[in-house]
């Protein structure tokens, strides 16, 4: 896309502690230069995706999450930190320490930060590492388009990984509606017996973590069970490439692809991004809006977060903006439960979302907590599977999230209350 006239950067682009700015307003700043060092546990620094002039240092709100954004205004020349290096770690140690200071996160959705990811292979050997390509939300198409034109880029990054976590395994899982990305890492990874591309069936949700692990190597895991303990991890592809692209470069994560459809959209496509820029830019950049906005969607209609502007920026784990029309986005109003069964028999886990909803309209917290409990609300992804296939249009997935965050204020407030 053309370079944004500002971008605003907030500092919570990933799933821990938001990092702290280490820039002044007026200060002129070149693209990758450190803006926001990474702060507490699980944090990720932040980087100028453009070079400019800080505007403002100010408090920003996307998706319920409140925050503070460093905002730059663009001089549109796009010039690179001469103080940009690459690195030459020399151990899984430093290794994971130039990891750290890309600023890569998982790029799928999740945003967690990719070298605490990785830093499982210090407490535990990692034998298969699972690399994401299903990418089976609907519009979605960026982590397509990676497996098309970065190649190379992946391939780097599969060795970076021999390299310092040792693993024997390697296997790319892309569902089978992607032929010409399976059949181009097939060609590629033809003779290197640690990769092998695992063709999955298209069915939503085969990106998920439990259900990808359970695909592609028949392994489950637990209730409270990290995947490091079985001896795996699973990184986003776009994530891989990434990492591989500042080993190779030494630029952090400043930009990414981003799939733009939907059907207010003009012209749908996919767009390399500096991270910051408005929803508003990408959208121009297609050709504009063909009806009035009825929904904007930070990724896909299933597990998407709604936001309520086209100012909003586009962050790390930007993986895709759905713009609908009013008529897609009305919503229908729910009628009482039938008992169908359906949300039982649609649920990968084998959940029951009805029982979550009878829990939560207990007013006894004791009561409820012990249903959720037994239950096992805690094992819910949040898919959004029992909503799609209820007769009723019942808020089920709403439901569930209300109850996993119930359930775990309830368990931190009795821990708090034993002390």
């Amino acid at each position: 896309m053309p370079v944004p006239r500002e971008v605003l950067l907030p500092l919570n682009m990933h799933s821990g502690q938001a990092a702290e700015p280490v820039v002044e307003v007026g200060q002129h700043v070149t693209v990758g230069q450190l803006i926001a060092r990474e702060e507490g546990r699980n944090s990720a620094p932040v980087h100028a995706s453009v070079s400019g002039t800080v505007k403002a240092i100010e408090p920003y709100a996307a998706g319920g999450r409140k925050t503070t954004a460093i905002r730059i205004e663009s001089d549109g020349k796009m010039e690179r930190c001469p103080d940009l290096k690459i690195p030459q770690p020399a151990n899984l140690d430093e290794f994971l320490q130039c990891v750290r200071e890309s600023g890569v996160v998982g790029l799928g959705g999740a945003a967690f930060p990719v070298w605490a990811k990785l830093a499982a292979a210090q407490k535990n050997h990692i034998q298969t590492v699972l690399i994401n390509g299903a990418e089976c939300e609907p519009f979605i198409t960026s982590d397509h388009r990676v497996m098309l034109e970065c190649g190379d880029l992946i391939q780097k990054g599969i060795e970076l990984l021999k390299r310092f976590l040792e693993s024997e395994e390697y296997i790319i899982g892309i569902e089978k509606n992607k032929p010409d990305a399976i059949e181009a890492l097939t060609e590629r990874f033809k003779d290197d017996p640690a990769v092998k591309v695992m063709p999955l069936a298209s069915v939503y949700p085969q990106g998920a973590k439990q259900v990808l692990l359970y695909n592609a190597t028949g392994k489950v895991v637990g209730p409270g069970q990290r995947l490091a303990s079985l001896g795996v991890i699973i990184i986003n592809i776009t994530s891989l490439v990434k990492t591989a692209e500042y080993f190779a470069t030494g630029m952090p994560l400043v930009e990414r692809i981003v799939t733009v459809d939907g059907s207010a959209i003009k012209e749908p496509k996919n767009l390399i991004v500096p991270i910051g820029s408005s929803i508003r830019d990408l959208v121009e950049a297609c050709g504009g809006l063909k009806e009035e906005p009825g929904k904007i969607i930070y990724g896909g209609p299933m597990m998407g977060k709604t936001v309520d502007t086209l100012d909003a920026s586009v962050l790390k784990a930007t993986n895709a903006i759905v713009v609908m029309n009013r008529r897609d986005a009305e919503k229908i109003a729910p009628s009482p439960c039938i008992h169908c069964g359906r949300c039982v028999a649609v649920c990968p886990l084998g959940l029951n979302p009805t029982a979550f909803a009878q829990a939560m309209e207990l007013d006894d917290d004791e009561r409820r907590a012990a249903i959720l409990q037994k239950e096992q609300v805690s094992l819910c992804m949040e898919c959004g599977c029992c909503s799609f296939v209820c007769p009723s249009h019942r808020p089920l997935a709403e439901n569930n999230s209300a109850a996993r965050r119930f359930i775990r204020g309830w368990e931190s407030a009795k821990k708090e209350g034993g002390k």
